[in-house]
């Protein structure tokens, strides 16, 4: 009787310290936030580039026609209108992602869990409706209702903390996949159109640039000046394009390494490693955008 009250107390130290191994480090989670909050914030940026091309596209016709003397308008007409994504879930979505990523930096360095478990259910409140959405027949997303059992199973553990924010990345972990395995399709689409946008764009440009070209009044440096201006101008939004084109690759690596910190996965430091490595590389392309724009 003895040795087996003494088994089962072995056994049950083992399974403790196991699990306790599997716990995420407050450097790993802050680490797959920030790359988590600057990655979602690089897409919503780029998923705007469709209204800044379509607004841009009816300025350069609309000064065309000015200088031309030709009618004119200071707005833009209906088909520029008609050119507009609605992407409002899309954008909803990367703002929930974005401020759960950052809840999850603020509970790994200030030890506050009540904002991370607030972004998590409107995480999974967004990804819901995108679903509904983009994928009408797909299941419904699963939400943080596994939060309970995780946060008594780590206070068993003797490691509250660190097992309440094990559970609540667990719980979201359903949603995150489906955000990972849904948004690719949708922001690919917006970057089609923005790419094919961006064209139109450039032409328009173009007949700008010749018209002012025309004009026997301008110098070298002022046409040199503008010529700079409208290839940053469309070498931009071709940029914007280009990371909703490639969104699938960030989104496979947010999806890997949240999963590797939802299991507490051996390899869970190398995947968020290379996740981090991912945002960086768009941060910083998103940072020479910025620069092209002078912001």
């Amino acid at each position: 009787m003895q040795e087996a009250v003494r088994t089962l107390l072995l056994a049950a130290v083992g399974m403790t310290i196991a699990s306790c191994a599997a716990l995420p480090t407050a450097d790993k989670v802050a680490s797959f936030g920030d790359a988590a909050s600057s990655s979602s914030n690089a897409m919503k940026e780029a998923l705007n580039a469709n209204r800044l091309v379509a607004l841009q596209t009816s300025r350069e016709r609309e000064a065309v026609a000015y200088i031309t003397h030709k009618p004119y308008l200071l707005r833009m007409d209906d088909v520029d209108k008609s050119n507009l994504v609605q992407a409002r879930e899309q954008v909803a979505v990367l703002s929930a992602l974005n401020l759960y990523a950052k809840a999850l930096v603020k509970a790994a360095d200030q030890g506050t869990i009540a904002d991370l478990e607030a972004a998590s259910a409107r995480l999974g409140a967004s990804a819901g409706t995108l679903a509904a959405a983009a994928v009408p027949t797909a299941a419904p997303i699963v939400g943080p209702a596994f939060k309970l059992t995780g946060r008594l199973l780590g206070i068993a553990l003797g490691n509250a903390y660190a097992a309440e924010i094990q559970s609540i990345i667990s719980a979201t972990d359903p949603t995150v996949q489906k955000i990972a395995l849904t948004m690719p399709t949708s922001l690919n689409a917006v970057g089609l159109l923005v790419e094919a946008q961006v064209e139109g764009y450039e032409v328009q440009r173009q007949i700008l640039m010749d018209a002012i070209r025309r004009d026997s009044k301008v110098d070298r440096l002022r046409l040199y000046k503008e010529y700079l201006v409208a290839r940053s101008d469309v070498e931009t939004l071709q940029m914007q394009a280009s990371i909703l084109k490639s969104s699938a690759v960030v989104f496979q690596e947010l999806a890997e390494a949240h999963k590797a910190l939802a299991n507490g996965a051996p390899d869970s430091s190398a995947l968020v490693k290379k996740f981090a490595a991912t945002a960086a590389e768009l941060s910083e392309l998103i940072s020479a955008v910025r620069a092209t724009q002078g912001g």
